[in-house]
């Protein structure tokens, strides 16, 4: 069964360390194939923590701002009107460097039972 989403509607939880928050538009609820959500970062925010996802490869398409992309051994800027495919097993993390909100949209697949998230130890 098909759904539409109003952004303005979707229901949001908070990330952790008060890093902003999160918009739940295509999870669990619906399907395990895939998973949507929109990530919203506040200025000044603490960094995220490096991680990887053992068989879930991840994409961003960033909506509005500017963020920094640590992936592997390399650290990018990323912006508005960019998107970034991270593949499965490519360790990565992600911040706000703007002055202002940093909005993306992150997609996971295959996503449910088989989505994990596993931190990168000492960093």
């Amino acid at each position: 069964m098909y759904r539409i989403i109003d952004l303005d509607k979707a229901a949001s939880v908070p990330m952790e360390n008060g890093r902003g928050d999160t918009l739940l538009l295509v999870d669990g609820t619906m399907t395990d194939k895939i998973d949507l959500h929109l990530n919203r970062l506040v200025a000044g925010g603490p960094n995220g923590s490096l991680h990887r996802h053992t068989v879930s490869d991840n994409i961003y398409i960033v909506k509005s701002g500017e963020g920094r992309l640590r992936i592997e051994n390399e650290t990018v800027t990323i912006k508005a009107g960019q998107i970034v495919y991270i593949p499965a097993g490519a360790k990565h993390s992600l911040s706000n460097v703007s002055n202002e909100l940093f909005e993306i949209f992150e997609i996971y697949t295959p996503a449910g039972k088989d989505f994990d998230f596993v931190l990168s130890e000492g960093d």
